[in-house]
């Protein structure tokens, strides 16, 4: 190289050219001599490897140079990314991992509706099921189920309240599941009731049995009936709902009404066939299943969804507005590290200059920048990874109770990758714009200026850019979480209609041979009540086949006919369905608007008589005080117990909320257990002068002095219940109000840093304007005028996106509009005012310079 440029030297001289001139054309010719090395270098195999470790090694050194910018920054990316790595973790479980089943995709959920009655989602017929699955080819193979609990005991255990369902024969080929002992259902095994075989969980296997290897054979009692084992499913299979043991479904097709809707019904579709063209063929079937019956089939069609789409229906608008919310602290987290990434590389300006000098290109010195800027955010997502496992488990903690699939939640391939996937993509982030803007330097500007160059107006920009998207993304996010907690609080004022205060409640179902006629399970009842309202401090004490807030499991609806009209499917009026036994108004308080309570003298040989909610009543019946007197039919046969005959009114109580808090006013209908004594099941409410929790033992002591092998389950504070029932919007409220306050406290600190960074580099401008008269109050005005002129930008943009965004989370607001008014203007406020402290902080130390200071730094 160096002969080569002796040799143009030469040559420009004997072509008349100076030697010093000739020198210096001969130099622009070849170009930098450290340029040229290194041009060759690159094209050396393996270079790029070992300036990678370079680069690596160099970034690992500049980091700990600076240790508090490493910690601020590392400390920021860990955080942020913890929480997304969280959430994702709960996103994959719940939404993105598919169901452990063959071909998931291919078994759906068949459900009822009937839009004409506001019926939206329903369990369905077993009639109609058997029409559809004979009717069609659409399907591999179908079956129906039905869930409910057991009792279950063994070798003289103390008996065990089971969850347990009622599945046909192609339940398990449905899901495409075999046992690993023994066999499954076969069409023989379902000779009607009573069941005589089941098939119990793996879980239940090893928890109740020992694991025993020859448990196939064995028999157990089941609300004390004998059934055979004949299966053990593997581990992890249970569904639906935890199911520990499954029997044949039981169900008599001669004796089956087709309007009895308690069934749920899975089915796998052939191949080629999608959810589309199965929807519009049960639907056609449903039309003429409307002509041949249609006093039971009226108006009653089906809705289709894959399996995993029913699990999770009702908290995957959660979880993915969840998922987008903590994605917007992690945008505002780098666009913080990149504001300080800008500041630290303003201070390394002479240091870039005289490496582009010696010969670095613009590429690798953008390199060698995004190379510390993917260093740091490895860092930090290492960091963030190790807390991801911390903050799961958190959030784990705050799901309500029965949140779907959070067995499958963990640590997987997918949550790795994302968490790689998100700590190179924050890198590149926030690395980017500072590593563009060093890669442009002026070489010459820097080095004659010591490295002490001012701003520039393109790095000055990128800051200005960068503070208005983390306070648009702010708003953003804090409107969202106001929006919430505006909605959780009205939520919270919402009047259930019966007091929860001091309530035990817990689940009571009569099974075996001991109870043979339905007029036990009135006599069991009555002692029952009467025992525990001998107890001290019991106040009253009731119970309900379907208990406010659905905490039975049972939403039972009939219809009713008022008197004088056809008894006809046209004219009957659908409302909830209750059964009550002993003081239950008064254990729940709820009041009496009109007549009167159930009586002793309503039982089986009196008038039948029933009670209708305030709103039945002005619905169909004028007024409370109307509807006293007035008679109905309740029109809707179940298992045969089919009601023509009128019944009185003889009293009307307040509203309840059946199925939710956010849920409307339903008619309601109630009948005393004495007239209604089919029910082997009740809802026990226990109003206690007391704490309720603590009479739950004594609940039990009196359940086993009646019956010693009758178990009590689902035993909660009514409290509990309600606040159960608030449960994924609580949680979302909550997530939200943390990630808006993280994002507002990255966007003072954001804030806050750039003016103190302005205003450090700014001190030769500030010292001479004071040099020449200006006040420090003018001083105070410019700075934070600078500042709060960037806030607003952003407030004002954040608004706009705001308005958009929040139509995400609007099927999460109750009684709160996502556009509402007050959220936006108070949360604009706010973020204006915390905009304007962190403004006011370094102008006030701006003020209080010294000018002949100030200018003799410079």
């Amino acid at each position: 190289m160096a002969q080569a440029f002796e040799f143009l030297v030469e040559t420009k001289i004997r072509d008349g050219t100076s030697t010093s001139e000739a020198r210096r054309l001969a130099a622009i010719e070849l170009g930098g001599v450290e340029q040229l090395k290194e041009e060759i270098r690159e094209v050396r195999a393996g270079y790029n490897l070992e300036a990678l470790f370079r680069d690596v090694r160099f970034g690992l050194r500049m980091l700990l140079k600076t240790p508090g910018f490493t910690v601020v920054a590392v400390a920021t990316l860990g955080l942020s990314i913890g929480a997304n790595t969280a959430i994702f973790s709960l996103v994959n479980g719940v939404l993105l991992r598919p169901l452990p089943f063959p071909d998931a995709e291919r078994i759906i959920y068949i459900e009822g509706k009937n839009p004409a009655a506001g019926i939206s989602q329903s369990n369905i017929s077993f009639l109609d099921f058997t029409d559809w699955s004979q009717q069609t080819d659409l399907f591999a193979s179908t079956a129906a189920y039905w869930t409910g609990e057991a009792h279950l005991g063994a070798d003289g255990a103390e008996p065990e309240r089971v969850p347990r369902a009622g599945v046909t024969t192609g339940f398990f080929s449905v899901l495409g599941v075999q046992p690993v002992l023994g066999r499954t259902f076969v069409p023989e095994d379902d000779k009607g009731w009573p069941q005589t075989v089941a098939i119990i969980s793996h879980g239940l296997w090893k928890r109740r049995f020992g694991s025993d290897p020859a448990i196939v054979g064995k028999q157990v009692q089941m609300s004390s009936m004998p059934l055979t084992i004949i299966g053990v499913m593997p581990p992890g299979f249970e569904y639906p709902e935890q199911t520990q043991i499954w029997v044949t479904s039981a169900v008599n097709l001669r004796d089956e009404p087709r309007d009895n809707r308690v069934w749920s019904a899975i089915a796998r579709l052939n191949a080629g066939i999608d959810l589309k063209q199965a929807q519009t063929r049960l639907s056609a079937i449903n039309a003429q299943l409307d002509k041949q019956f249609h006093e039971t089939n009226k108006d009653w069609d089906v809705f289709l969804s894959t399996l995993q789409e029913r699990l999770v229906r009702e908290v995957k608008p959660s979880l993915l507005a969840l998922l987008g919310a903590v994605g917007f602290v992690l945008l505002i987290a780098c666009a913080n590290v990149a504001n300080l990434l800008l500041a630290r590389s303003a201070t390394r300006q002479k240091e870039i200059a005289i490496r582009a000098a010696m010969g670095a290109s613009r590429s690798r010195v953008l390199r060698q920048m995004l190379t510390e800027s993917i260093l740091l955010s490895a860092i930090g997502g290492v960091s963030g990874l190790v807390l991801s496992i911390w903050l799961t488990d958190v959030l784990m903690a705050m799901l309500p109770e029965g949140a779907p699939r959070i067995e499958q939640v963990g640590i997987d391939y997918r949550v790795l990758t994302f968490a790689l996937g998100v700590s190179a993509l924050t890198g590149i982030l926030f690395g980017i714009v500072p590593a563009l803007q060093a890669s442009k330097l002026d070489v010459t500007s820097a080095l004659k200026e010591g490295g002490r160059s001012g701003e520039g107006h393109r790095r000055t920009s990128a800051r200005s850019l960068l503070l208005i998207g983390e306070v648009a993304l702010s708003l953003t996010l804090l409107v969202g979480a106001g929006l919430l907690i505006q909605s959780f609080l009205r939520l919270q004022e919402v009047r259930p209609g019966f007091n929860a205060h001091n309530v035990l409640t817990a689940h009571l179902s009569l099974q075996g041979p001991k109870y043979k006629k339905d007029q036990q399970y009135v006599e069991f009842f009555r002692q029952l009540n009467e025992r525990l309202e001998a107890e001290p401090g019991v106040q009253a004490v009731g119970g309900s086949v379907n208990l406010p807030l659905e905490v039975t499991g049972y939403a039972i609806g009939r219809g009713f006919i008022p008197e004088g009209r056809p008894l006809t499917v046209e004219e009957s009026k659908e409302a909830m369905f209750t059964t009550i036994t002993g003081d239950y108004f008064r254990a729940l308080q709820i009041p009496l608007v009109s007549g009167r309570f159930f009586e002793p003298r309503d039982n089986a040989d009196g008038p039948k008589v029933v009670i209708i909610n305030e709103t039945t009543a002005k619905r169909h019946f004028g007024s409370p005080t109307a509807a006293i007197g007035k008679r109905l039919s309740i029109w809707a046969p179940f298992r045969g117990h089919n009601e023509t005959f009128m019944r009185e009114i003889v009293g009307v109580v307040g509203d309840t909320k059946t199925g939710s808090l956010t849920g409307e006013g339903d008619m309601q209908i109630y009948v005393p257990h004495t007239q209604d004594s089919q029910w082997n099941f009740m809802g026990l409410v226990i109003r206690i002068a007391g704490d309720p929790a603590a009479f739950a033992r004594t609940l039990r002591r009196e359940v086993q002095a009646l019956d010693q092998d009758q178990p009590i389950y689902n035993v909660h504070t009514y409290d509990d219940v309600v606040m159960n029932s608030l449960g994924t919007r609580r949680v979302s409220m909550q997530l939200f109000t943390v990630f808006g306050c993280a994002a507002l406290f990255l966007s003072a600190v954001g804030i806050y840093g750039v003016m103190a960074y302005s205003v450090t580099q700014r001190t030769q401008e500030i010292g001479i304007r004071m040099a020449l008269g200006a006040q420090k109050s003018d001083i105070l005005r410019l700075v934070v005028r600078q500042g709060m002129t960037l806030a607003l930008i952003g407030v004002i943009a954040g608004l706009a996106g705001a308005f958009a965004l929040t139509r995400v989370i609007a099927n999460l607001l109750f009684r709160v509009g996502a556009s509402d008014p007050l959220t936006f203007i108070a949360i604009s406020l706010l973020l204006i005012f915390v905009s304007l402290i962190a403004c006011y902080l370094p102008a006030r130390r701006a003020a209080r310079l010294n000018p002949t200071v100030a200018l003799a730094e410079n």
